[in-house]
């Protein structure tokens, strides 16, 4: 019987009938329900389940590298960082004009999702979304607001 049905038959609420109902079940019945063959095969080792558990999941990140040649390759660049896609930016093909463009536009994405923009060669830049972190040996000659010029300037 359960708490609730206890105090409820001391305080009058309850019928006690139910207790003589749930007396005259026969323990031949319970007998019959077999739980080996009934339940579904959802057996877990624990030793496997701990190991495959320790340590932290190493996924491997990819590195998407970009020539863009146009404007329109853009968007995609912003797709990959919105993904959490580190991109590289390499800029040496491309007319000035429209590197500049796109700098501008993949400057507000990666801003507007809290990553990074940093320039790691004459022409190259490497856009880094906010689960990745970018650090350099010698920031100052990397950083394009220490007045780094850049080729299109």
């Amino acid at each position: 019987m359960s708490f609730f049905n206890k105090v409820g038959s001391k305080m009058g609420l309850t019928d006690n009938n139910n207790q003589s109902a749930e007396q005259n079940y026969s323990n031949e019945q319970m007998e019959d329900y077999d739980t080996d063959e009934n339940m579904q095969d959802n057996v877990v080792n624990f030793q496997t389940a701990i190991n495959s558990n320790a340590g932290p999941q190493k996924r491997q990140m990819k590195v998407i590298i970009i020539e863009p040649t146009s404007f329109d390759d853009a968007q995609q660049i912003a797709d990959h960082i919105k993904a959490h896609k580190p991109v590289v930016l390499n800029f040496e093909n491309t007319d000035d004009e429209t590197a500049k463009r796109i700098i501008d536009f993949v400057s507000g994405t990666t801003y507007a999702l809290a990553g990074d923009l940093k320039k790691v060669g004459a022409s190259i830049f490497l856009c880094a979304p906010n689960n990745v972190n970018v650090s350099f040996s010698d920031l100052g000659k990397s950083n394009i607001a220490n007045g780094d010029k850049l080729p299109w300037e």
